[in-house]
């Protein structure tokens, strides 16, 4: 009889590994506790954290020492040591079993729920080389009986159910693995299991002494192309992606039996590092299978179809839902960061050159990941990819500068790590901002233990840097480029004076106050011009406009008391706010009963028939990359729509209708003094090729054109009340 079964799927405890001791109940009574005290405490909560890889193993056994230590004191102590001291035994029948299927050809792999030891205790126990597979859940963040457990241990084997075989000793385990089609058997003992395989037609060999030896092709790997963020522009660091079903363990194998001078190290699930005889340090990203490694690693052709995609802001906003389910993964993310950095502290203090290189680049990949999810609106090429080529710019920038460095000095590996920890800073308060959630690790405890490596504990303190986009230098010629029409001038004025009269007044993205001026001095009872621009607000400051307080804040977070204005006024900011939504609720927190959200808006009556230059700037000036996220004007219904669904409908009202005279050389003034904020992303080169294509596309139009406008302003009551 000849089986189509090509792999085995097994359980790890209770099957190869047994526990014969009762280690939490026999440590309960040799330390005079309760029975189930150890196991009350190990398994009540904690142990879905660890087995989903939230806590690392230690941790997990930590919490459970400080919990029984507090209940019990030293007896819970010396009770949490002996059971944690307990890492089973290993089946001597199921070791034999399992290395007679890998010598007849078959693909082995334990699926388990299970802590971040797992690999260490296989080691302990010698039976690391039975399984070529290991599915933990800590790592692929799925338990069994959930079919998507099954199924990331089927794509480790690059096999169907229909030719896999499985055996476990829960029965509600076993009865899932029958619904994803495997060929499911409960486990009761080596012999029941191998009778189970003989049906399939399945004959194993007798024992054997070792692992079979497997002739692999090693693979080369698709390197990202110059300019990329982990381009191979240093001789001592390079970079491959790699789509592949082989987890780290599996290839780092092939890779050392490539090549024996080579040190092979898994980084977790979805990456390894190879470091050759000379010291070169090679990073392998390893990505899903079907996923396109060119376009993982940044080559800008395979993305032709793609390149017209990311030309609206913010796609798709936050929704309640999205936000609520983020949080938890995004407070995961910073909980690794902060872990990583710990042993990156540890292994620089044991000269562990190595070791801290690898968690140098576990901190660049976790804060990449929680960037990717901060920052959700650009295509990816599957779900979940946190390549740095689909990052906004200053990020990339950011990654970019500690990849150059070389992380196998020990000045190298502080130079790499300084840019993340600003990095880490941004992110924490981005974190804090969209979704509303804090990080509880312990970050002043991280920034001690990284104080020897840089000279002193960095500051962790969650803040938003620099902006990266309204620089000084914008700031400096933001209003020269955008004069205001008098008739636009006369409207403001008068709106003011009749709507804004005896009221308190918040006025969002207040930039160098070339709206405020027009609104402040009409009759508001008090002003508050936030603006996040540390460089824009200077300048309004600068102003000295009476009435006007100037308060530097980002609009997902007024530091306003709620109930306390008005009204709330915005001239065109809340579509370059990270999530455009959030900030219209906010807005709605800081009203008063009978408030009013007013958003301003100036859109030509058609389309614009200059903005073919500017457009033509931009093809040229991003023709080698992602095109910039901080141009267009999609959001205006989006947030109206927000808003109407939370029973606040809005009023549309036109403020003035007029024509304007504008000319290409004004147009091409603007692109060369760099009055777009979307410019400060660019190099010199890259913008003197967009200004030749605008030149170009200017030199098609006539020297005037009458450009005609429509103020408008979208008015929405906090109730349907006036001021």
């Amino acid at each position: 009889m000849t089986s189509s079964v090509r792999g085995l799927i097994l359980d790890l405890d209770g099957v190869v590994r047994l526990w014969p001791r009762r280690s939490a109940i026999r440590a309960a009574r040799e330390c005079g506790l309760p029975e189930q005290a150890v196991r009350t405490a190990a398994y009540d909560g904690g142990f879905d954290l660890a087995h989903l890889g939230v806590w690392s193993h230690e941790q997990w056994v930590e919490q459970v020492m400080v919990r029984l230590t507090q209940e019990f004191g030293a007896a819970g102590t010396r009770a949490a040591q002996l059971w944690a001291a307990d890492r089973g035994d290993a089946d001597p029948a199921m070791a034999d079993l399992l290395r007679r299927a890998r010598a007849a050809g078959l693909i082995t792999c334990a699926l388990t729920n299970n802590t971040t030891a797992v690999r260490a205790d296989l080691e302990l126990h010698g039976i690391l080389d039975v399984f070529d597979h290991i599915a933990n859940s800590a790592e692929i963040r799925v338990t069994k009986p959930a079919p998507g457990a099954y199924e990331a241990a089927l794509a480790l084997m690059d096999l169907p159910a229909g030719q896999v075989a499985f055996t476990d000793d829960s029965r509600t385990n076993t009865a899932a693995a029958l619904h994803v089609g495997l060929h499911a058997h409960h486990y009761t003992s080596a012999e029941a299991f191998e009778h189970f395989l003989t049906g399939l037609g399945i004959t194993l060999p007798p024992a054997v002494d070792g692992p079979p030896v497997r002739a692999v092709a090693v693979p080369t790997g698709t390197a990202p192309p110059s300019g990329h963020a982990e381009a191979d522009e240093v001789t001592t660091a390079s970079t491959r992606y790699l789509t592949t079903g082989v987890p780290p363990a599996v290839l780092a194998a092939r890779l050392a039996a490539h090549d024996p001078t080579v040190t092979v190290v898994p980084l977790g699930p979805d990456a390894l590092t190879t470091v050759g005889a000379s010291g070169s340090l090679t990073t392998w990203r390893l990505l899903p299978h079907r996923a396109d490694p060119r376009a993982a690693a940044g080559h800008v052709d395979a993305w032709a179809e793609a390149a017209g995609d990311v030309d609206a802001e913010h796609l798709p906003p936050w929704t309640p839902t999205a936000r609520t389910a983020a949080a938890p993964r995004a407070d995961d993310l910073l909980h690794h960061t902060g872990w990583a950095l710990q042993q990156l502290a540890a292994a620089d203090a044991g000269g562990d050159t190595l070791a801290a290189a690898t968690h140098l680049d576990a901190v660049r990949q976790h804060l990449t990941a929680l960037a990717t999810l901060l920052v959700r609106h650009q295509p990816v090429p599957w779900p979940g990819a946190t390549a740095s080529r689909y990052l906004p710019p200053a990020i990339r920038e950011t990654l970019t500068v500690s990849l150059r460095a070389d992380p196998t000095t020990r000045t190298g590996l502080a130079a790499g790590l300084r840019p993340l920890l600003q990095l880490l800073r941004h992110l924490s308060q981005m974190t804090q901002l969209v979704l509303d959630t804090t990080s509880s690790w312990p970050w002043p405890h991280t920034a001690a233990a990284l104080a020897p490596l840089l000279d002193g504990p960095p500051d962790l303190t969650a803040r938003a840097p620099e902006d990266p986009l309204y620089t000084p230098a914008l700031a400096a010629v933001y209003e020269r480029h955008r004069p205001l029409a008098q008739p636009m001038v006369d409207a403001l004025r008068s709106w003011a004076a009749t709507e804004l009269s005896g009221c308190d007044v918040v006025e969002l993205g207040a930039g160098t106050g070339r709206i405020t001026r027009q609104l402040a001095g009409h009759g508001p009872a008090s002003y508050q011009a936030v603006e996040p621009s540390a460089a824009m607000a200077a300048h309004l400051r600068d102003a000295n406009l009476p009435g006007v307080e100037v308060v530097e804040a980002d609009a997902l977070l007024l530091p306003l008391p709620a109930l306390g204005a008005d009204v709330v006024v915005e001239h065109e900011v809340l579509q370059f706010a990270a999530d455009p939504l959030l900030a219209a609720d906010e807005a709605l927190r800081v009203l008063r009963p009978g408030g009013r959200l007013v958003r301003l808006l100036l859109h030509p009556a058609g389309p614009h028939p200059l903005a073919g230059i500017d457009a033509a700037y931009r093809r040229a000036a991003f023709a080698d990359g992602p095109r910039p996220l901080f141009f267009g004007k999609g959001t205006d219904q989006r947030i109206t729509d927000h808003l109407a669904a939370r029973g606040h409908p809005t009023q549309d009202r036109t403020l003035a209708e007029y024509t304007q005279h504008r000319t290409a050389e004004q147009s091409l003034g603007a692109l060369a003094d760099r009055a777009w904020p979307y410019q400060h992303q660019l190099t010199d080169p890259a913008h003197q090729d967009g200004m030749s294509a605008a030149r170009q596309e200017a030199g098609g139009l006539p020297a005037s054109l009458s450009v005609p406008y429509v103020l408008r302003a979208l008015i929405t009551p906090a109730e349907q009340e006036e001021c």
